[in-house]
Parts: C-alpha cells; sequence; structure tokens
C-alpha cells in the first residue's frame, strides 16, 4: 500500500468514526440520561452521559404508571401476526410477478411500483373507513391486516425470485407438479434470506408504528408500546425528562439487539436480489 493510500485509509477511517459518534451519541445520551436519578428534577447544561447519581428511579416511575407488560404483550402480538401476514402476502405474490406467466403481469407491477410512491398517510382516512365498515376496529386483526399487502415486500420477493434459475420450475412441470407445488417445495425453501430481511423489516416498522394503531386502537388494555410512549410523553408526564427517555429506552433497546444480531441478513439479501427491475 502506497503512502497515499494510507492517508486515504487514515481519513476514511476518521471520517467513519466521526459519523459514528454523531449517531451513537444521542442514543448514548439518552440512556445516561435515563439512568440519572435526578434527571426528572431537571437537567445539567450541556447534558452530561454519565449520570450525577447513578439510579433506576426512572425506570421504577415507568413501571408504577404504566402497563409497560401490557403494551410489549400486545406489541408483540401485533409484531408476530404482521410477519406472518407479510411474508405470506409477499412470498405468494412475488413468485406470481416473477416466475408466473398470466395476461398483464407487467401492469400489476407497474401498480405495485405506483403503490410504493403513495404515502402511507394518504390512504389511511379510506383505510379506516373500510376497516369500520368491516367491525374491525379495536382489533389486533385490523392493526395486522394491512401488512398483508405491502407493496415493497411483494417487490422485494419478485427481485429475489428472478434471480433464482427458471430451470428449477420447468424440471418440475415435467414431472408433473402444479405451481403451488413448485412454489412450496422448490422456490421458498431458497428464499430464507428474503423471509428473514422481511420479518426484519416487518418487525421494526410495526412496533414502532404509531399512526395506524393509534386510529384503530382506543381501548387502552389494547395500546401498544408506541401508543405509551405518545400518551407518557405527550401528557402532563411528558415534564419529567428521566422517565420519558427511560421509557424510550425500554422501547427502543429490543428493536437494536434484533437489528444488530440480524443485520447480515439484510445486507446479504439486498446484495443477491440487486433491486434490478
Amino acid at each position: 500500500m502506497t503512502r497515499r493510500n494510507q492517508l486515504l485509509e487514515v481519513i476514511r477511517l476518521l471520517v467513519l468514526a466521526a459519523l459514528a459518534v454523531v449517531f451513537l451519541y444521542p442514543f448514548v445520551l439518552m440512556i445516561g440520561i435515563s439512568l440519572d436519578a435526578n434527571a426528572n428534577f431537571g437537567l445539567s447544561f450541556p447534558p452530561r452521559i454519565v449520570p450525577e447519581e447513578f439510579g433506576w428511579k426512572n425506570f421504577s416511575l415507568i413501571f408504577k404508571s404504566l402497563p409497560i407488560g401490557t403494551y410489549y404483550i400486545n406489541s408483540i402480538i401485533i409484531v408476530a401476526g404482521s410477519v406472518v401476514c407479510h411474508i405470506v402476502g409477499a412470498t405468494l405474490a412475488g413468485y406470481a410477478l416473477s416466475k408466473g406467466e398470466f395476461r398483464g403481469k407487467k401492469i400489476w407491477l407497474l401498480i405495485i411500483l405506483t403503490a410504493m410512491m403513495v404515502p402511507d398517510q394518504v390512504i389511511v382516512f379510506t383505510r379506516f373507513l373500510v376497516f369500520n365498515q368491516l367491525n374491525l376496529i379495536n382489533s389486533f386483526v385490523g392493526v395486522i391486516l394491512p401488512t398483508l399487502a405491502y407493496p415493497f415486500g411483494v417487490f422485494l420477493v419478485k427481485q429475489f425470485m428472478d434471480s433464482l434459475p427458471n430451470e428449477l420450475g420447468e424440471a418440475a412441470k415435467m414431472d408433473g407438479a402444479n405451481h403451488f407445488t413448485i412454489f412450496i417445495k422448490i422456490y421458498l425453501p431458497l428464499t430464507s434470506p428474503i423471509i428473514a430481511t422481511l420479518s426484519i423489516i416487518t418487525v421494526m416498522h410495526k412496533w414502532n408504528e404509531l399512526l395506524w394503531p393509534l386510529l384503530i386502537l382506543s381501548k387502552s388494555s389494547m395500546f401498544t408500546v408506541s401508543i405509551g410512549v405518545a400518551n407518557f410523553t405527550l401528557g402532563p408526564n411528558g415534564t419529567y425528562i428521566g422517565s420519558s427517555l427511560a421509557l424510550a429506552t425500554l422501547t427502543i433497546i429490543p428493536m437494536v439487539v434484533l437489528f444488530l444480531f440480524l443485520q447480515r441478513y439484510v445486507i446479504e439479501s439486498v446484495a443477491s436480489s440487486g433491486l434490478k427491475l
């Protein structure tokens, strides 16, 4: 390695280290303040990463004020159901668009790509009216059901399926297998990387989702973690900075741990699919 390349490598590492500090500082500061027993009575300026008085008072207040266990259970139920719906809908539609032969396939793909460009906030009111007519208000099914038709998941699976050889399906057809058998026994076992990616994306999205659950759920016994955070921080308890950040820490940590353990699946699937039309 030449001297110039060494210098460029050092500069690259310094820039990456600076960016890491910028992105990690708010997260570390949040944890530090949540562990400061005096944070509810006022914050020092500039804020201290190391707690002035270490303690669990902020977390204790959260567990006394909110049914945080119920919120976690509700969120886990919604996330688990959403993952199943997303995987089933995306894999079936993605296989049909990639390996199926039917009239109007390109038009359907164009419709899906167009749907990806429409913000969820644009259709949320219409969706609420439909779900209200179906008596799905205040039900976990009403929160979970929209994940059955997420266009991004369909597009991602379709791109991944395009990278799998068509000869596998053609050989199975010669042996008398139908499309459903080919999908279940041949192509589905090969899609584990993209299924892992869809699972991670769905878990992170549904865990942090606020707008749709807030519209469709009005019973406090069915609130999710994100609704609990919003109600706590926007209510009179929002003045308790330490407890608010303690609640935010409890909300974020599961997703951080999940992503750190499974992030390689996201990178592998995106790299293998190529995201090409």
